[in-house]
């Protein structure tokens, strides 16, 4: 965890040295990475959202992938927001040995586009807690995704204190070219979150993330569970009267799971999926 320590140490030092003046808080922003809460835009006002993630780090391998999505939102009613957004990543791969997880990659590619609704249910303002559905279809090269959240929010101590969870069920179609078929996968994932604020504009929190992927469809396939990962960082952010941003920085914890028996786990992380994640979320009002 020393390098989850480091990054929220110059986080915090830079947040405090940047504070200039009060910077009220977004009713539709968020202050965690990868977790949303029940908070939606506004009827009739617009926003762009920028995510940038960078993956690195797998064993005997130079592991490296950023990945992009550049999202448009809109408020249709003040519970019901609307969004649209295109997905892209480039990842590059060296194996240094043959215990390497992949081959070697150096690849741009544009990934498609997908389409996002979020429905309020609860405000977390003006009820005892916030509750939200979320959907998304997705379409690419290759790869057919619909996904499905369910997000929760409580907030506490006049809403400096935010608690969030997610659990989210995505179904995957991905084009088998060499079989000519479907392969059908699912991604069955636990996020939590607590952010407070401590400065004006200014939130601090961690997110621990669950991530289980399944080979076949729950609910539909004989599907059954093949992987699990866990994730734990701290998430920085500040909002200002028309942008905010979100900072955040996940390590692998040594709690891998491999109950189909077919992945590989070293000192209990999925050699699969990468050691640490960092991912910036900008957001910026129309």
């Amino acid at each position: 965890m020393g390098v989850i320590a480091g990054y929220l140490t110059v986080g915090v030092a830079l947040g405090a040295a940047l504070i200039s003046g009060v910077a009220p808080a977004r009713a539709d922003e968020t202050p965690f990475g990868s977790i949303y809460t029940t908070e939606t835009e506004s009827e009739g006002e617009a926003e762009v959202e920028q995510w940038v993630t960078w993956a690195r780090s797998k064993p005997d391998e130079r592991f490296d992938e950023v990945v992009g999505r550049t999202e448009i939102e809109y408020g249709v009613t003040n519970r019901l927001q609307l969004a649209l957004y295109a997905n892209y990543f480039r990842t590059k791969i060296v194996p240094h040995g043959p215990g390497a997880p992949d081959g070697p990659v150096e690849t741009p590619r544009f990934n498609g586009f997908s389409a996002e609704a979020i429905y309020r249910l609860l405000d977390p303002d003006t009820d005892d807690f916030g509750i939200a559905t979320y959907l998304e279809p997705a379409v690419g090269p290759g790869e057919r995704a619909l996904e499905g959240k369910l997000l929760l929010q409580k907030n506490f101590l006049d809403d400096r204190l935010v608690f969030a969870a997610n659990v989210n069920l995505e179904y995957v179609w991905a084009h088998d070219a060499a079989a000519g078929i479907w392969d059908h996968e699912t991604n069955l994932e636990l996020y939590l979150g607590v952010s407070y604020r401590f400065a004006p504009g200014w939130f601090g929190g961690a997110e621990l993330l669950n991530e289980n992927a399944y080979a076949g469809h729950i609910g539909f396939d004989a599907a059954h569970p093949e992987t699990n990962a866990f994730y734990l960082g701290p998430a920085l952010h500040y909002a200002a009267k028309s942008w905010w941003a979100t900072l955040a920085v996940y390590e692998q914890l040594p709690w891998a799971g491999n109950p189909a028996h077919t992945a590989a786990i070293s000192d209990g992380l999925l050699t699969a999926s990468e050691r640490l994640r960092v991912r910036l979320r900008l957001g910026i009002e129309l």
